[in-house]
């Protein structure tokens, strides 16, 4: 049951791999939408401390005269690199899956999904 539960994670890995950077953004916008509607205040005054403490970022890359074009993929390379983890870790918790042992079981995974 459990090898079973590992194939159908390795198999929905190898789905969220093989979207398109864009595509994957696209399909999982509406629920981080409706995700953002109920969350507690706190998750909230989080979000905006993480809005500026990003924002001070670019600015003093800005600062060293880092261009545009490089800021802007940095931050959708982080963007994309952690929405795959997330909805991975999401699908794993949905299949019932211990974190300790996905981490340990998939590990290999993420290491051939690289790059």
């Amino acid at each position: 049951m459990l090898n079973d539960k590992l194939k159908e994670l390795g198999d929905y890995i190898d789905n969220v791999y093989s979207l398109k950077p864009m595509k994957l953004l696209e399909v999982n916008i509406t629920k981080i939408e409706e995700d953002l509607k109920n969350l507690s205040k706190e998750q909230v005054t989080l979000g905006s401390n993480f809005n500026k403490d990003v924002s001070n970022i670019i600015k003093d890359f800005k600062k060293k005269e880092t261009c545009n074009p490089v800021i802007i993929y940095e931050l959708y390379t982080i963007l994309i690199d952690f929405l795959r983890k997330s909805v991975i870790e999401e699908q794993a918790e949905i299949l019932g899956i211990d974190h300790k042992m996905y981490k340990e079981e998939m590990r290999l995974l993420f290491k051939g999904k690289k790059g």
